[in-house]
C-alpha cells in the first residue's frame, strides 16, 4: 500500500498530529533530566515515537505532530530546566524534527524495506540534527565547532533508540494494522531479502561509524572536556546498531492479515 491508496478523513489527520505529539512530550519529559554536555537540549532517546508514526501513519500529520511534540516537551520541560528557551526550539527542534520525520516516512513508504528504513534513519535524523545543532550554535552563539559535537551526541542517543524501537513497536502493535485509521502502513521488514539491500544496510551502518570516527579525529575540541565519555557512549551506540541493523527487520515480523481496502 502507497500512501496516495490512503484517503483519510481531516479527523483522522488531526488524531495522528495529537497522538504523535503528545507521546513525544511524554518521551522527552522522561529524559529532560539527564544532563547533556554542553546544557543545551536533551537526550533524543525519545525521537523513536514520532519515527514509528512516521513509518505507519501519514507522513505529513505524523511530521506535524513530530514538530508539535518537541515544541510542547521543550516549553513544559526544557525551559525550566533552562535547557532550552522556546524561541530556540522554534528555530531549531521544530524544524529539525519536521524535516527528520517527513523524509523518514516518505522514503520508507516509498521503498518499504528494511534497508530503506536504517538508510533513512540514518541519513534524515542525522540531517535533521544537522538543521538542530547549526540552529542552535547561530543563535546561542556557540564556537562552530560544537555543531560536529551537538550532532554526534544526538546521533548516539537517536539512531539507536529509532533503529531499535521501532521495529519493537511494530510488533507490539501487529494486531492494528487494518483495524485502525491511525496505524495503516506496514513496511513488510520479515527479512532482509536480497544481498543488494543486505550491502546497502551495512553500508548506512558504516555510515554512522564514520561519521563519528571522522568527527572525533578531526574535531576533538568539540568534545572535551564537556564530556569526555562521549566516544564511549558512541561506541555502544556504533554496536547496537549494528546488531539490530540486521535482525531488526525480523524483530518487526509480517502482518498476516489483509490491509483495509479504500
Amino acid at each position: 500500500m502507497t500512501e496516495t491508496n490512503v484517503r483519510s478523513s481531516a479527523s483522522t489527520k488531526v488524531s495522528i498530529i495529537v497522538i504523535t505529539a503528545v507521546l513525544y512530550t511524554i518521551g522527552k519529559a522522561i529524559t529532560g533530566f539527564i544532563p547533556t554536555p554542553w546544557g543545551v537540549g536533551q537526550l533524543l532517546i525519545g525521537l523513536f515515537l514520532p519515527a514509528y508514526f512516521a513509518v505507519v501513519s501519514e507522513t505529513l500529520p505524523a511530521a506535524v505532530g513530530a514538530a508539535l511534540g518537541t515544541f510542547i516537551g521543550d516549553t513544559l520541560v526544557l525551559t525550566p530546566l533552562k535547557e532550552t528557551t522556546p524561541f530556540l526550539s522554534l528555530v531549531a527542534g521544530v524544524p529539525a524534527n519536521f524535516v527528520g520525520a517527513f523524509l523518514l516516512g516518505y522514503f520508507v513508504k516509498k521503498y518499504r524495506t528494511w534497508a530503506s528504513f536504517v538508510a533513512a534513519t540514518v541519513s534524515f535524523v542525522t540531517l535533521g540534527n544537522l538543521i538542530a545543532a547549526a540552529s542552535v550554535v547561530y543563535f546561542v552563539g556557540l564556537p562552530l565547532s560544537l555543531i560536529i559535537g551537538f550532532v554526534v551526541f544526538w546521533n548516539t542517543t537517536s539512531i539507536p533508540a529509532v533503529i531499535i524501537g521501532v521495529p519493537v513497536l511494530l510488533r507490539a502493535t501487529r494486531s492494528l494494522f487494518g483495524r485502525s485509521q491511525i496505524v495503516t502502513f506496514f513496511p513488510e521488514w520479515n527479512a532482509l531479502g536480497r544481498a543488494k539491500e543486505l550491502a546497502y544496510m551495512i553500508g548506512f551502518t558504516l555510515l554512522f561509524l564514520l561519521i563519528g570516527v571522522v568527527s572525533f579525529v578531526l574535531s576533538p575540541q568539540s568534545f572535551a572536556p564537556q564530556w569526555a565519555g562521549l566516544q564511549n557512549y558512541f561506541v555502544i551506540a556504533f554496536l547496537a546498531v549494528m546488531i539490530f541493523g540486521p535482525v531488526g527487520g525480523i524483530i518487526a515480523g509480517s502482518r498476516r492479515t489483509e490491509q483495509p481496502k479504500n
